[in-house]
This record gives C-alpha cells, structure tokens and sequence, in this order.
C-alpha cells in the first residue's frame, strides 16, 4: 500500500508552495478494531503558513483531504484536525486484528516525484523535497510501539497483544 502525507498532497494542490516542506513524527496509534490514529507534525514556513490560510478560505480543506485520503488508502477516514503545523486523521481498518494478534500493513512513503503531475515537474526538479518523516512511531494498545527513523519503506508488524 503505498501512502503519503495528506498535508503533501494538500499544499501540492497549491502551485509554488512546497518551499521547504519537512515532517518532523509521523505516530501511528492502533486500537483494538485496528483503526489507526494518524498524528503527522511539520515544519511549515510563513509561505506555507499563509497558503493554508488562503486555502482554509477559498476551499473545504477537511473535505479534501478525506476525499485525497480515501482515495490512497482504499478506506474510510476521518480527519479531526489539520493546521499549519499538523494533521490528525483516522483510517478505518488500517490493521487485520486476528484474535489478540495484530498485523499492520507494510508502506511506502512516496517519492515526491510520484507527486507532481507532468505539467508541474519543473517545480520538483527545482526544489529538493524528501517527504520521508524523520520519525515514524506505530503504537499499540497494549503500549507496545515499533519506532522508524528516516525509513520511506515502514514493514509489515505483527504484534501479539499483551495482557
């Protein structure tokens, strides 16, 4: 399953806004159903700070990221929260729970070539983007978490609940 960051794809929507883009965490928490509650933090410059507030006029920046959402992860999801400096959403049956086992899918981030459409490539090739987060953490229930630095490839976990 391939998934990348919903405020990437928002302020890539913007032409000439991505300057100097960095996700700082990415937390992944997965409950007992196996739904996935999305925290992602950022760094946003005053460019893209004042973009989000554009958009936050002209458009229905919720309701675009749930579409955009939706449309990577092939499930439902809500999004609570999104701002300057982060994005919470959940995606609904993220994870296969089997008993007390549960698997979480492996994912990529994306390159941020695979995010520009052809017309815009010029934008890409003239910036240097890395979408990849400095830290992804996936934490269960139980407390357990697995913890990802810099990796743009996160593996598949299994994780047998603790009683």
């Amino acid at each position: 399953m391939n998934i990348f960051l919903i405020i990437t794809i928002f302020f890539l929507a913007i032409p000439g806004v991505v300057l100097a883009f960095s996700v700082d965490h990415v937390d992944i928490s997965i409950d007992e159903m196996g739904n996935a509650a999305v925290q992602m933090n950022y760094q946003a410059n005053h460019i893209e700070v004042g973009a989000y507030s554009l958009a936050t006029v002209v458009m229905d920046v919720k309701n675009v990221a749930k579409e955009r959402l939706e449309a990577v992860f092939q499930k439902t999801v809500s999004v609570q929260e999104i701002s300057p400096s982060s994005t919470r959403f959940v995606v609904q049956d993220f994870a296969q729970v089997e008993n007390e086992t549960i698997i979480t899918p492996s994912f990529e981030y994306l390159d941020a070539e695979m995010l520009f459409d052809e017309r815009l490539k010029w934008i890409k090739d003239a910036l240097s983007l890395d979408f990849t987060p400095k830290i992804t953490k996936i934490q269960f229930l139980d407390g357990y978490y697995e913890s990802f630095e810099n990796l743009d490839a996160i593996p598949e976990i299994i994780h047998t609940l603790m009683k």
